[in-house]
């Protein structure tokens, strides 16, 4: 705040840059860990196993930035699963401070540096003369950086309400981007953001990187040609709801020849007011695109570059329909992996009428994107439900050994029997799903991927 003195007359200024400016503060660690490229061991876009060269090997030693809760570094804070390797998405609203409380829990020395904000010196977080104090930060110790979101961190004239910008490790950052220690900065307009930080004129946000990882000096059978570091459509949760506004943050990094082209199936998006369904990314290049998700269905978004469709560089993002009408009976409990010979499933009737008998399908995730059906999926059920009431079925399990593979289940009707002689038949397969995950923690889906195919677990 400024006081200007004009005569008798008292003018205050207030500035842009700090009027209800906003701290925002992270704790990130710097972890060692291992890394599958494809958890399910297949391309799912095809139902079959990943071929040679890449399909030998899919797990390898990388090394993450993670988010936790607070400065104690103990309890992991849930993340989009479509974030895949990146980093954490660091918010800012124009005027903001960042605060990041940086913990190298790694075995070599990295830092934190960050594009579009403004910082000094000693919170630039790269190495090279003259240093600066978090330019190279110790295995095992702490900094703390602090970065601003000045006026030229935001959108400019003519770009959407907020725009995405990299972080990355910069002691030797080819190696450390490569490593997998990179993520997203996204920057919103002032007066355009939520109090998390998110643009207020969209209804869901996706972040994707396109980066070829090399794990054997450039021999083929290293080379995962990724979007955030997943491979042959096994990047989970690009989910949304028709008629939503997405926007999608699109970055590229790597080498000179990462020269990628996203591309959409089944939509189009805008890119500073022109209609595309292609963008071109550059090494080191950030993009902001929007989308109106009007065209229900699951769609493929791809790397148009010939030799990185063949390598792997793509997924699948689904727009579901707006539900035609309410369910009658929803999934409120089961028990699979406590006493795995004997299954559990409570439903709730939540119509007004009695249930006489209903059918469930079950299916199994054996990775986040793999969905199959198991031997035996039917649940039926000829016990009366009376409206609001749940009712537990009972089923016979799988072997210890095989429902330790399962990630998940998912359960769905397929057809309820009313006491009054009516019935409800679903309109497709998988309405009114409901998920059981191993880890609880999970985010939950809009709807269920597209299934693979039959397996008995046994």
């Amino acid at each position: 705040m400024r006081i200007l003195r004009d005569g008798g007359l008292v003018v205050v200024l207030f500035s842009v840059s700090t009027c209800l400016a906003a701290t925002r503060h992270y704790y990130i660690a710097a972890e060692d860990v291992t890394w599958d490229y494809a958890p399910s061991g297949m391309n799912l876009l095809t139902a079959t196993p990943i071929r040679k060269p890449w399909g030998p090997k899919l797990q390898w030693q990388k090394t993450r930035f993670i988010e936790y809760t607070d400065d104690t570094f103990t309890t992991k804070k849930p993340q989009p699963d479509w974030l895949g390797i990146l980093g954490p998405i660091i918010r800012a609203e124009v005027g903001d401070e960042v605060v990041v409380d940086f913990l190298n829990r790694t075995h070599l020395p990295h830092d934190m540096h960050p594009h579009g904000l403004r910082y000094d010196k000693d919170n630039e977080g790269s190495f090279y003369l003259p240093f600066g104090r978090g330019d190279r930060v110790a295995p095992g110790r702490k900094y703390t950086y602090h970065w601003f979101a000045n006026a030229a961190s935001g959108p400019g004239s003519g770009q959407p309400s907020s725009i995405v910008w990299w972080y990355h490790s910069h002691v030797d950052p080819g190696i450390e981007v490569n490593a997998g220690l990179l993520g997203p900065i996204i920057v919103s307009a002032k007066g355009k953001a939520k109090p998390d930080g998110s643009p207020k004129d969209v209804d869901r946000e996706f972040v994707t990187s396109f980066q070829i990882f090399d794990e054997r000096a450039g021999k083929p059978d290293g080379l995962f040609y990724a979007i955030n570091g997943l491979i042959f459509a096994n990047l989970p949760g690009l989910q949304m709801k028709q008629g939503e506004r997405v926007r999608w943050y699109l970055l590229g990094m790597g080498n000179e020849i990462d020269l990628h082209t996203p591309h959409w199936h089944g939509e189009t998006v805008t890119e500073e007011n022109r209609h595309t369904d292609v963008i071109e990314l550059l090494p080191g290049s950030m993009k902001t695109v929007d989308m109106i998700a009007d065209n229900p269905g699951t769609w493929m978004f791809h790397c148009h570059v010939g030799d990185h469709m063949e390598g792997g560089m793509m997924a699948i993002y689904t727009i579901f329909a707006r539900p035609t009408g309410p369910c009658p009976i929803v999934f409120t409990g089961g028990d699979f992996w406590q006493h795995p010979g004997n299954f559990s499933l409570t439903i709730k009737n939540t119509t007004s009428r009695p249930i006489a008998s209903l059918n469930i399908m079950s299916e199994m995730f054996l990775a986040p994107q793999d969905l199959r059906r198991p031997n035996n999926p039917q649940w039926s059920s000829t016990q009366p439900i009376a409206p609001g009431q749940q009712s537990t079925l009972d089923k016979a399990g799988y072997p210890p050994e095989s429902t330790q593979r399962v990630f998940g289940w998912a359960f769905f009707p397929t057809s309820i029997k009313f006491q009054d002689g009516s019935t409800w038949r679903s309109q497709e397969e998988g309405e009114c799903f409901g998920v059981f995950w191993r880890d609880a923690r999970h985010p939950e889906l809009l709807g269920l991927p597209p299934k693979q195919f039959e397996i008995n677990p046994d």
